[in-house]
Order: structure tokens, then C-alpha cells, then sequence
């Protein structure tokens, strides 16, 4: 009897299109999974990130206020008139922009390293904590990778001169345009260009560049930057939101106390919090890759991706120094510099082993083991602690999604009145201009019409005229449960 190899089995010849497939399944069902409660309700930042969007025109050019992250506003803005301030209206252009985070950024680790190893660092990326934060979190947090991972990608395989190079140049120019509209994004531009300058392979290919081309890239460039010109020219304090430079620059000990802070953040286990995102960013053992990957980033300073990421990582320290808690901008790199490490290891381990592949395969079962539990503290990390930490509970408020909830369960044609704090006409004026008949006051006006009233519970001792409540809307919270009251 002929024993075959594994190489001729039929799942094994397809094993990558099955892994690939897997991890679209699993990007699928980490986003969409319990939209409800990871995260449990809105924060501040996704109120003032759906206000923002609400307040967007098409028909105009936005005011200074709405210029930065206005890709992202323009559709949160659909997806909210669309699905209304629900988890998926709200968290839409979040999953949307996260997914393509992933497929950019898998394609990236595939050019640069070998395709077993693209997968396993794909799957660590999209269960680490760090990735469901952001790509779950309904604000424009999540540009930031995403920009990150497409320029990226633009200038690899334009610098690696692939098929089809020129589009991916073409693409690079629309992608950087409208990068600038994300904070932080400029100095990944910065980059780019001193390491075209600087590095003999990108120089080369910029001396063999169309004439023509780059002129017509260069006009389409600036005409995507428009708007962005617009609202620095009625607002030039808007130019140092976009370069995230605070209006205060702290003096030197305190900036490197800040330095130290955003490390904790980025690292130190002990840092634990859990609001809008978890800290500390990377786990022990992620955190150990990616110092085993900077050490290797180090000693391949001379390559193309070396030099982009070593002169941006450069120009970003001053940056995290001045936003400690907010290491957004840190995402791509760190994974990338984690995928350095891991392939590292990989490498290592399969000289460990000899090329028969039995022996191959039980030797890797450790690694397996390993790299399994990385990913199931990851997610797990996320899920328990947007479920049950006190933080948590604190930071996402659930009353925009009962409200809008309520509202849809009463008769189109039956006219509600919402009542609400004064700090919270803003938000739940969205709610109200998606449905012609309702209407927002505060608890400091008296009521206007005869309808159905909506009063928040903070709100009630503000109109006693109305009586006995027909129905009370609760939350899930062992605190404050009681959010609104009905009356009819």
C-alpha cells in the first residue's frame, strides 16, 4: 500500500483558502456578535461622533467643526438616517472600516512575510482586545488603522512593483488625500515621503514616474483636500486638531511623565481600566513579540519597511507624549512589529524539527497551543470586560438605544414629546428628526401639545402634571435601572 504525503491530501492543498475563508468567518462574527452589549451602549465620544455626523451636509460644504474625520461622518450620517440611533446604525461605518483594516492589513503581512505566518498574525490582530475596541466603538477611532493599513499597502506593492503597480500609485494619492482629514495621518505622509527620499529603491522609482501622471495625481490630490482647505482657511485652529497637537505644550518633566503614561498604557499589566478602550493595549504576550520584532526592526534598517516604520515611529513619540491615553495611532506598527517577532519564532521553530512533516506537525502543536491562547485571552479580555466591569458600565450609557427603541414601538401617527437634561437636547434631536411626530423639550419647559410624553428619569420631578406612568423602560443595570417613563 502506497502511504501518500500530506502535501497531496486535498483539504491540505487548499489549506489556505480554508484559512482564509475561517478568518473571514471569524472577523464576521467578532464585529457583529451581541451588538447590544459589547459595548453596553453609547459613550460620550460616540454621542458627540453621531451629533457631528447628524449635522453633516451634502448639499453644502461642512463648517470648520465637521471637516476632521469627515469621510467617517459622511457615513455614519447614511447609516444613522438609515438604521436610526441603534447599535448597527451607530457602529456600521465602525465594523465597515474595521473589516477593511483587516483585509488591508493581511495583505500587507502576506507581501512581507510568508503566507502561514500572514494567518496566524491576522488571527492574533483580530481577536486582540485592542482591535474589538476600536472597531466596535462607533467614532472615528478606528480611521486611524484604517488609513494606516491602506497607505501602507499602496506603498508596498508600489514599491515592490507588483502587477498593476501604477493603480495601487493612483490609489496611494486618493488614499493619502483623504487620510489628511484623520488626525495623526499626516506624519504617516511625512513619513512616506523622507523615506521615498531617503531610500534608494523609492527614489528610483519616483525618477521613473510619468511626468504627466504625477501632475495629474498631484491636481486630483489637491482637489480631494478642498474641503480640508476650506475649514482651515475659516478656522486655522482646525490645522493643529488635524496634526493633534494640543493648545497647551507641556513643559519637559511633564512631558516625559506623559512618555511613561502612554507607555503604561501600552504595556504595563497592572495599568487595568476599562472605558472606551482597555488597557494596558498589548497583553504579555503580544507585548514580548513585538519587542522581539522591534530588536529584528532594528538590524533591517536598510529595507523599505524598515526605513517607513522606524522614521514614523520617530516622528510619532513627541505626538504620544502630548495624547498619552489616546495610542491610537500606535495600532499598525505595533501589529506589524508583533508580526516581525512571531515570524521570527516560526522561523526558529521549524529548525527545531526535521523536514519530515509528521514530526513537523507534532512539533508545532505547542506553538499552536501557544498562539490559541493568545487569541482566546484576547477576545475573552474584551467580552468580559465590556459585560462586567464597573468601567465599563459607567463610560457606555444605554438610554440612546432605549429611547430610540421605545419610539419605534408607539404608533407613526401618535405624537411624542421627549424630555430630557439640557446637556442631552443635542443627541436625542437626532432621534426626534427621524421621526416626524416627536418632538425634544427639557424638563425646564412646560409641555407644548397633547401627546405622548417620553421623560427621562432625571427629568420626571420636572413634570408632575403629567401623572401616573403607562409604562417604565429599564435598563440591564444593577444601578439606576429605571431610564425613562411613558406617558399617554
Amino acid at each position: 500500500m502506497i502511504i501518500r504525503p500530506i502535501s497531496e491530501w486535498t483539504l491540505y492543498k487548499h489549506r489556505f483558502l480554508i484559512a482564509y475563508s475561517g478568518l473571514a468567518v471569524m472577523v464576521a462574527l467578532l464585529l457583529t456578535l451581541y451588538p447590544n452589549n459589547l459595548p453596553p451602549g453609547l459613550s460620550s465620544a460616540e454621542q458627540q461622533s453621531i451629533i457631528d455626523s447628524h449635522g453633516l451636509s451634502f448639499t453644502q460644504l461642512p463648517s470648520a467643526a465637521q471637516v476632521v474625520n469627515l469621510p467617517f461622518h459622511a457615513l455614519q450620517k447614511v447609516t444613522v438616517d438609515f438604521l436610526g440611533v441603534t447599535p448597527f446604525g451607530v457602529r456600521l461605518p465602525s465594523l465597515f472600516f474595521g473589516a477593511l483594516t483587516i483585509l488591508c492589513l493581511s495583505f500587507v503581512i502576506k507581501r512581507w512575510f510568508k503566507i502561514n505566518v500572514a494567518i496566524v498574525a491576522t488571527m492574533i490582530i483580530i481577536t486582540s482586545t485592542w482591535f474589538l475596541s476600536l472597531a466596535r466603538l462607533g467614532t472615528p477611532d478606528i480611521m486611524i488603522p484604517f488609513w494606516t493599513s491602506c497607505l501602507i499597502l499602496c506603498a508596498t506593492y508600489v514599491s515592490q512593483q507588483t502587477k498593476h503597480w501604477q493603480i495601487w500609485k493612483g490609489l496611494f494619492g486618493v488614499s493619502a488625500a483623504l487620510a489628511l482629514y484623520t488626525p495623526y495621518m499626516a506624519y504617516l505622509f511625512a513619513a512616506t515621503l523622507i523615506a521615498a527620499i531617503a531610500q534608494p529603491h523609492l527614489r528610483y522609482l519616483i525618477r521613473q514616474s510619468s511626468k504627466v501622471g504625477l501632475t495629474i495625481g498631484t491636481f486630483f490630490f489637491l482637489l480631494l483636500l478642498v474641503p480640508l482647505g476650506w475649514g482651515v482657511y475659516k478656522d486655522p485652529t482646525l490645522l493643529r486638531e488635524i496634526l493633534a497637537i494640543p493648545a497647551t505644550i507641556p513643559e519637559p518633566l511633564q512631558f516625559g511623565r506623559d512618555i511613561l503614561q502612554a507607555l503604561s498604557n501600552l504595556l504595563y499589566p497592572f495599568n487595568l481600566s476599562a472605558r472606551e478602550t482597555i488597557t494596558p493595549l498589548l497583553n504579555i504576550a503580544t507585548a514580548t513579540l513585538v519587542v522581539i520584532g522591534g530588536f529584528r526592526l532594528l538590524s533591517d534598517f536598510h529595507s523599505v519597511r524598515a526605513y517607513v516604520l522606524l522614521i514614523w515611529m520617530a516622528l510619532l513619540v513627541p505626538i504620544i507624549g502630548f495624547a498619552p491615553q489616546n495610542l491610537t495611532v500606535l495600532f499598525v506598527p505595533a501589529m506589524l512589529v508583533m508580526t516581525i517577532g512571531l515570524n521570527l519564532i516560526v522561523r526558529y521553530w521549524y529548525k527545531l524539527f526535521p523536514i519530515n512533516p509528521y514530526a513537523r506537525i507534532f512539533g508545532l502543536l505547542p506553538l499552536f497551543i501557544l498562539i490559541f491562547s493568545v487569541m482566546q485571552f484576547g477576545y475573552q479580555r474584551y467580552t468580559f470586560t465590556m459585560l462586567y466591569s464597573i468601567e465599563a458600565g459607567q463610560t457606555f450609557n444605554p438610554d440612546g438605544f432605549l429611547a430610540q427603541s421605545m419610539i419605534k414601538q408607539v404608533a407613526k401617527n401618535v405624537p411624542i414629546t421627549l424630555v430630557v437634561a439640557p446637556k442631552d437636547k443635542a443627541f436625542y434631536q437626532v432621534i426626534a428628526d427621524s421621526h416626524p411626530e416627536t418632538v425634544v423639550i427639557t424638563g425646564d419647559q412646560s409641555p407644548i401639545r397633547q401627546s405622548a410624553y417620553l421623560v427621562a428619569e432625571n427629568q420626571v420631578a420636572a413634570v408632575p402634571q403629567l401623572g401616573t406612568a403607562l409604562k417604565l423602560i429599564i435598563s440591564d443595570r444593577k444601578d439606576d435601572a429605571l431610564r425613562f417613563r411613558f406617558y399617554q
